[in-house]
């Protein structure tokens, strides 16, 4: 059987339930047969809140905003009334010499970017305090992709400032974060609702593998966990879905589509709870350390619950921890926790429940920092265009998806008001 959609938009995510909203604010889309598609069971995409209880949840996903640096985010929770509480961890409980240095060091080199901006951070740090100092900053600040070769001294000057456990390296440290009172997924579902009410429909456990353009349709092939295949004939497509999913859909991805390369790297959160808040009595409810371990960078929440944050290498560490069991992977969490706070083994206790996440492609960006990168794709030759924050300034961020969501959005009303 062979469906029939006026406008396809394939990705349930943040950027996909954007775009969704964006068109429906247009007299364009009037009457238009809208409908969204996901792989997974439900929206959220790389937004996963977990609930704990009836009141308190995680965020394995997308964890925080600033409304400074992310005003269209901020605007949608308010639009949809979406309570936040303050994000505390906006500067890092100091621990060593070479943390209290990095303060000074960041900000001295600040006028060195003008000439050096386009090196590798690497390089540029190591040009004024050679490779081991070097080595020693990077390694303080707790991203460990600051180290990629790649990231240029502004991008990773724009990273540091961007992010709230090292922003008070930078001349942002003013920055407000907060997160939902009620998890981000909540947000979403809201978008959801009111997409519904005005006759979008959602169509989850479908995945798309092809999309071919037969004169001025779109017929796009899925799949679903009962090995269905379900097709669709489409007038207009979004392809609402990271880089890393594009080259699977033949659609020459991203040759076709973009004179650039797109990478990732991978992210892991894991969530420790206890039977009570020991951390208190360490004077670090509502801090972040930075540590030279695995774990890199841990967060203390009130009296609730630790969480540890990483990503490249680590990120891939604790992935492969787990696959030697759960229980071995905690006591290894264990053991890093307790060198971390330079504590004895016994006086920590093991967690009474955990939870965690792995994202192979959690951070997805383009290679070149140097151009001016267009915020939606389209592909050379049969029009479908390509919606991700991984286009835009703020990749990683859900600013970023709705910014990518309103170009595409708009490119897709031009085209429908000729």
């Amino acid at each position: 059987m062979v469906h029939y959609v006026d406008i396809c938009i394939v990705g349930a995510g943040i950027s996909g339930i954007s775009c969704v909203t964006q068109l429906l604010e247009s007299p364009a889309c009037n009457g238009l047969n809208i409908q969204i598609f996901d792989m997974n069971a439900g929206i959220g995409g790389r937004v996963d809140s977990k609930y704990l209880d009836a009141i308190e949840s995680i965020e394995l996903g997308a964890g925080r905003y600033s409304p400074q640096l992310h005003p269209n985010f901020q605007q949608a929770m308010q639009d949809y009334d979406q309570k936040n509480d303050i994000y505390p961890f906006t500067e890092v409980a100091l621990k060593n010499s070479t943390q209290e240095k990095l303060r000074n060091t960041i900000l001295s080199l600040v006028p060195m970017l003008k000439e050096h901006g386009n090196d590798s951070f690497l390089n540029f740090i190591s040009s004024y305090l050679g490779e081991v100092e070097a080595r020693k900053i990077i390694k303080s600040m707790g991203y460990d992709a600051l180290f990629m070769p790649n990231i240029s001294a502004e991008m990773a000057y724009d990273i540091i400032e961007k992010h709230p456990e090292t922003q008070s390296f930078s001349k942002n440290k003013t920055n407000q974060w907060f997160y939902a009172s009620g998890g981000f997924v909540q947000l979403m579902a809201q978008m959801k609702v009111q997409a519904q009410a005005k006759g979008v429909k959602f169509n989850f456990d479908h995945n798309l593998v092809s999309l071919q353009k037969k004169e001025d349709e779109y017929h796009l092939s899925f799949t679903n966990s009962a090995n269905e295949t379900l097709t669709y004939i489409a007038r207009h497509v979004i392809l609402a879905i990271p880089p890393s999913a594009m080259p699977k859909l033949g659609l020459n991805f991203p040759e076709d589509w973009s004179q650039y390369q797109y990478s990732s790297l991978p992210l892991f959160k894991g969530f420790l709870l206890y039977d009570a808040p020991w951390w208190q009595a360490q004077q670090l409810e509502d801090k972040v350390i930075i540590t030279d371990n695995p774990l890199r960078k841990i967060y203390f929440k009130g009296s609730k619950y630790i969480f540890f944050y990483t990503d490249s290498e680590n990120a891939s560490y604790w992935h492969d921890s787990l696959r030697n069991g759960e229980e071995a992977y905690l006591k290894e969490v264990h053991f890093h926790l307790s060198e971390a706070l330079d504590m004895a083994d016994f006086s920590v206790p093991m967690p009474k429940e955990h939870h965690y996440k792995y994202w192979p492609h959690g951070v997805e960006f383009c290679v070149d920092t140097t151009i001016d990168h267009p915020f939606a794709l389209l592909h050379k030759d049969n029009g479908v265009i390509a919606c991700s924050d991984a286009y835009t300034s703020h990749c990683g961020w859900m600013e970023g998806g709705i910014l990518s969501a309103k170009k595409s959005a708009g490119i897709l009303i031009e085209r429908l008001s000729k």
